[in-house]
């Protein structure tokens, strides 16, 4: 018992006396803060005695940064750079500009930053980029251009901001600077990227530029801002209180390293912030306390002669404490002698552990960094290709459907029919494909909507029956339905995707059974729907069922040759379901023919009237004389694209009146020229494509604002929200059916009106 007392003693003494090397460390650094601004201010009175003209003017920078970035004493500084500024417009030829004009720019922008006089201080920044590049002073040159766009981010000018930014990551480190960090410009560049997201509350964005900008090669006020950074983040979303809590000190550890107190007040601030919101009202309190007495400390060091005064109270101050620490060290010397040796052998055998454990974590973090940009890399890639694949494949189909339709309604003989239903049959089954693919990348991306409309399931099931009839009929299989007596009119669901869903599944089973029958069954039963589809078809083996699911799997009984496939239909529809919180599963005996179920948690319209539903052709006819006389203009470059929806308007809508053009450039010269009631316009196309043609249209107009239609192959929803924020009205997608042309128009010219 008596040792254990000893080593309590022991270990309680080396913990005061680290404290105290500690609090001794901190105050030498401020210490030598204050004599650095003592000894500028010195050689500048030096020099204006001797009217020393340059060598005041190579002072004055030096002696207004350690102002700035030691106290924080902008009022000083600005007294001191006002001045500077006369002697250089009074001095224009003096030889000290050429290594002064990078620093005075770069410190006016940052005075004039702090005073909201932004537009002055844009111009400053960017000269301070231009001077720091002719210079080869590759800090000037980071910090100003990032400036720039910091203060373009102030300005609320955000999407010049980002381009801004953008560019810098993009382009990387100057050629001027050959031997400089790429690193520690790129993390510089994440860093006011990530104040410009904080800056507009986009904290997810805030959070991932504020990890991106943390590098152990970044100055120590630098890595404590960027904690700092993220701790804000962490504390504005209102969650995870605990990674708030540890940024927080890490910000303020690396702010104490340094004495840098704009930092440390930061650092208890948000601390008091985060701990107040826990209901740890103590130590809320002593980070306030802590944030007070720095902030009445910083207010004190207004300017120089402040500092002497401030200066001979704490040297009183340490004289007292270093006495009393000397008496403690005289009746505690041995004991002191023998746990300083002990800690420092255990610090220096923890310190080689934790650096060889750094070095593997951060050589690591510098793999998983590679690996995510090449991940992120590879993502862009494939959306770039989707969104051309998608354009290339869907535009000459928009023309073979389109001519399908233009014959299919018009007299032709009797015997042609077969063959425009194999093609129409060709092209649907080619587009559900294209479908499927669009529709996997939009769910691994998180961007596919699940929409909430009154809808008649009845009708989706009779829509999908009408169209896969001929496969069946073709098969010699009967395709049937039943429905409960029970089950709902009309519910609020999801039309498309429905259709998507029973396409998918009610396909599968045709294709797979030769021989007897295909059924759906719709049954409601305990507040969900409930759906099965059956077949007398191959069946799938218990083994495969396990992974029916899966994306590219098809069972092992399936021949590609004999039934083809790209196995992503039964993925994507278990997907869909699942998005809308339903399951599905499947049921299957070898040789007999399978079952699958699925169920969706659909709620019970109360509105029975109001119920999406297909046009029928006559009914198209009737909506397009509603629009009779219409005068519209179509930009559109592919010929027969144009061929297609000038038959389909002149079809439903009587007496309308068309002009043509092949791009963009004449879309907006037709406009200028003439009226028009409605445009359609493409959206990739030489000269100028149609999101440019759409902002100089929107730019002519005047008090009338004319409807623009996108009318695009590109449907991936990046692609569609370009079209909206270009100043489109509605889009329809490439190949379109002529309900969705003539009901498009229809509703945009009624809300127009």
């Amino acid at each position: 018992m008596k040792y254990l007392l000893v080593i309590f003693i022991y270990f309680s003494v080396a913990i005061n006396y680290a404290q105290e090397v500690d609090s001794i460390s901190l105050q030498k650094i401020k210490d030598e803060q204050v004599l650095a601004i003592e000894r500028w201010e010195a050689q500048l009175k030096s020099a204006r005695e001797r009217q020393d003209l340059y060598t005041e003017m190579l002072i004055l920078p030096r002696l207004i940064q350690s102002k700035i970035a030691d106290f924080g004493d902008n009022t000083s500084a600005y007294e001191n750079i006002i001045h500077l500024k006369k002697l250089i417009e009074d001095n224009p030829n003096s030889r000290a500009l050429k290594f002064i004009e990078a620093d005075f720019n770069m410190l006016m922008g940052m005075l004039l930053r702090d005073q909201f006089k932004l537009d002055e201080s844009l111009d400053h920044f960017k000269k301070a980029t231009v001077f720091s590049k002719r210079d080869g002073n590759f800090e000037i040159y980071r910090d100003a251009s990032n400036h720039v766009g910091e203060i373009l981010s102030m300005q609320g000018k955000n999407e010049e901001a980002i381009i801004y930014f953008n560019k810098l990551e993009k382009t990387g480190v100057p050629s001027e600077f050959e031997d400089a960090d790429e690193m520690v410009y790129l993390t510089r560049v994440y860093q006011f990227k990530a104040e410009h997201f904080l800056r507009n509350d986009e904290l997810d964005s805030t959070l991932y530029y504020a990890r991106k900008s943390l590098y152990d090669g970044a100055s120590t006020n630098m890595m404590s801002n960027r904690y700092g950074l993220m701790a804000t983040a962490f504390l504005d979303l209102n969650r995870e209180m605990d990674s708030t809590i540890y940024f927080a000190n890490k910000s303020l550890s690396l702010a104490l390293d340094i004495g840098a107190e704009r930092e440390e007040i930061y650092g208890h601030d948000l601390l008091r912030q985060v701990y107040q919101k826990k209901g740890d009202f103590k130590l809320a309190y002593f980070h306030f306390d802590k944030f007070y007495e720095l902030q009445q400390r910083q207010r004190s060091y207004d300017n120089a002669l402040k500092i002497g005064s401030l200066n001979i109270a704490q040297e009183q101050e340490r004289a007292q404490f270093q006495q009393a620490l000397a008496n403690e060290r005289l009746s505690n010397q041995r004991i002191i002698i023998w746990i300083v040796t002990c800690g420092l052998l255990l610090l220096i055998i923890g310190l080689y552990y934790i650096f060889n454990r750094l070095k593997l974590i951060r050589k690591q973090n510098k793999i998983i960094e590679q690996e995510k940009l090449r991940a992120e890399q590879s993502e862009r890639y494939k959306e770039q290709f989707l969104a051309n694949m998608s354009h290339e494949i869907r535009t000459p189909m928009n023309a073979i459907s389109g001519m399908i339709n233009a014959i299919t309604r018009r007299n032709h003989p009797k015997y042609q029919d077969v063959y425009l239903d194999a093609m129409k049959i060709s092209l649907d089954n080619l587009l559900v494909i294209i479908n499927d693919v669009l529709d996997l990348s939009k769910i691994e991306s998180g961007n596919l909507e699940i929409s909430q409309v009154n809808m008649s399931f009845h009708d989706v099931i009779e829509h999908v029956k009408s169209i896969l009839k001929y496969k069946a009929e073709e098969k010699g299989i009967v395709l049937k339905s039943s429905i409960q007596d029970n089950f709902p009119k009309v519910i609020i669901g999801d039309p498309v995707r429905l259709n998507q869903i029973l396409m998918n599944l009610v396909g599968n089973a045709i294709k797979f059974t030769d021989s007897g029958f295909v059924e759906i069954n719709l049954s409601y039963e305990n507040d969900e729907i409930k759906v099965s589809i059956s077949d007398s078809g191959i069946g799938i083996s218990q083994d495969q069922l396990k992974t029916i699911f899966d994306s590219f799997k098809q069972g092992s009984n399936i021949s590609k040759s004999n039934y083809g496939g790209t196995g992503l239909g039964l993925s994507i529809t278990k997907q869909l379901i699942e998005l809308q919180n339903g399951k599905i599963w499947a049921e299957s005996v070898l040789g007999k023919g399978s079952t699958f179920f699925f169920e969706l948690p659909l709620m019970i319209s109360q509105d029975s009237n109001d119920v999406q539903s297909a046009f029928s052709d006559s009914q198209l006819v009737e909506l397009g004389k509603e629009l009779k006389g219409l005068h519209v203009l179509i930009a559109e470059d592919n010929e027969f694209n144009i061929m297609v929806v000038k038959d389909d308007l002149n079809w439903y809508i009587p007496e309308i009146d068309i002009k043509v053009v092949e791009n963009g450039k004449l879309a907006v010269e037709a406009f200028s020229n003439n009226e028009y009631d409605l445009i359609l316009m493409d959206v990739q196309m030489p000269e100028l494509n149609g999101y440019e043609a759409t902002k100089a249209i929107r730019k002519l107009e005047k008090e009338t604002k004319t409807p623009i239609i996108a009318m695009t192959a590109s449907l991936l929803k990046n692609q569609i929200d370009k079209c909206y924020k270009a100043g489109m009205d509605a889009y329809i997608p490439k190949p379109y059916k002529p309900e969705e042309l003539i009901r498009t128009l229809h509703d945009v010219i009624q809300n127009n009106q």
